[in-house]
């Protein structure tokens, strides 16, 4: 699925429905393993980075607030 790179607004809603389907389990896959004792096996598993992926939808709303003329959205320093 191409993301828009151009419009930073799109990239974050187009980000978000990705998400939503990884979450969702719509871009799971989903494997049978055979062993030699007849026994088998039902996987399934995604690759997807969910905390990268968060990264780069805060990227696209700061970029799209600041097109907007907003200001962009802060985070503060949590205490350990």
């Amino acid at each position: 699925m191409p993301i828009e790179q151009d419009d930073p607004c799109k990239r974050a809603k187009e980000l978000r429905a990705i998400r939503d389907e990884i979450i969702t389990g719509v871009g799971v896959v989903e494997t049978d393993i055979e062993s030699g004792n007849g026994g088998r096996q039902r996987v399934k598993y995604s690759a997807a980075n969910l905390t990268r992926l968060d990264q780069e939808i805060a990227a696209a709303d700061n970029a799209c607030a600041i097109r907007n003329g907003k200001r962009p959205r802060r985070f503060a320093i949590m205490p350990r």
